[in-house]
C-alpha cells in the first residue's frame, strides 16, 4: 500500500516540480519585497510574469542586443498586459548619473507595482539598482550591495560612474 502511495505521490508532484523547475524566480535575485533582478527572460517566461501580477518589465540591455533574440520582447510583453521598458546600458549607452536618474523615473511611474529588471545576465541590472538604492533611497553602499546579494566590500566603478563619482 505505501508502495502505491509513493508512486501516485511522485506521478502527481512530478509535473508541479517540474514547473517549479522552470520557473524564471528560480534564477532571478528577489532584492526588495517587489523587484527583482535576472538574466534575459526567454518569451515563455512574460507568461509567468503577468500570472505574478508582475507590472513593469525592465529592460538594461541595448536595442542592437535585442535584435539578435528569436522574439520582441516588448511585443510579448504589450500582448500580456504587461509595462515594458528598455533602459539601454552598454555599447554606446554608457553608465552616466542620467541613466540613473532616468532608471528613478521609471520606478516613480511604476512605484507599488511588482517589477522584473533584467539584462543579459542581470549584472547591469545589478549594478543600476546598487546606485539607485544609494542614491535615492539613502542605503548605505554596504546595504546597497547586501540587497542585490553582491561578494563585493566596495563599489564597482559602474556604480560610481552611475552616482557620479
Amino acid at each position: 500500500m505505501f508502495k502505491h502511495f509513493l508512486i501516485l505521490w511522485a506521478f502527481m508532484a512530478g509535473p508541479a516540480m517540474a514547473d517549479e523547475a522552470a520557473s524564471y524566480f528560480n534564477d532571478a535575485r528577489l532584492v526588495s519585497d517587489h523587484v527583482w533582478i535576472g538574466p534575459q527572460p526567454d518569451a515563455e517566461d512574460f507568461s509567468e510574469f503577468a500570472a505574478e501580477q508582475v507590472g513593469l518589465v525592465l529592460n538594461t540591455r541595448t536595442a542592437g542586443e535585442m535584435d539578435q533574440l528569436e522574439f520582441d520582447q516588448a511585443n510579448v510583453a504589450q500582448t500580456l498586459g504587461l509595462s515594458y521598458e528598455l533602459l539601454e546600458i552598454g555599447q554606446d549607452h554608457p553608465y552616466s548619473p542620467a541613466k540613473l536618474a532616468a532608471f528613478n523615473d521609471i520606478l516613480e511611474a511604476h512605484r507599488g507595482e511588482k517589477v522584473v529588471l533584467h539584462c543579459r545576465s542581470g549584472n547591469r541590472a545589478s549594478q543600476l539598482y546598487a546606485a539607485w538604492l544609494i542614491k535615492y533611497q539613502n542605503k548605505t553602499p554596504a546595504e546597497a550591495l547586501k540587497a542585490i546579494h553582491s561578494d563585493e566590500s566596495e563599489l564597482t566603478d559602474a556604480m560610481k560612474t552611475l552616482l557620479g563619482q
